[in-house]
């Protein structure tokens, strides 16, 4: 087992991916931004990272596909959108379920919705996208 308190590389991958090297070992996390905070998968571990109040005001504005996925592993409890629907920001596009909670997946932003990636009932996995939207 990896020393906990060894220097970490982290390299990040793309699409809330990363490689952590520590001790020659290599693993694949994953991160997500959802309500504020950002949650980070590795190991099987889920670890919540809050943003400070004045970094979640600057953030907010940002568009990125984190809010179309999931924040953990969840299911796809309903589809309220289809392809070629117009949605307004913050419009709920779909509810998940996740550790006895109901999640909504809020359009970031005026769009379009381009195509639907997932089902009612599909097990989904954190940072892979369930929706693409167009800009509106």
């Amino acid at each position: 087992m990896s020393d906990p308190a060894a220097p970490a590389t982290v390299t990040a991958l793309g699409a809330g991916r990363f490689l952590v090297d520590r001790d020659g070992r290599q693993r694949l996390a994953h991160a997500v931004r959802a309500a504020g905070a950002t949650w980070v998968f590795l190991d099987g571990d889920v670890t919540v990272v809050e943003l400070a109040p004045a970094t979640r005001a600057r953030a907010s504005g940002i568009d990125d596909a984190g809010s179309l996925s999931a924040p953990m592993p969840a299911t796809v409890l309903a589809i309220a959108v289809q392809p070629g629907q117009r949605v307004a920001a913050g419009d709920v596009l779909l509810r998940l379920e996740a550790m006895k909670m109901e999640l909504p997946v809020r359009a970031p932003r005026d769009a379009t919705v381009i195509a639907v990636k997932c089902r009612e009932g599909e097990l989904v996995q954190p940072g892979v996208p369930l929706l693409e939207l167009d800009e509106a």
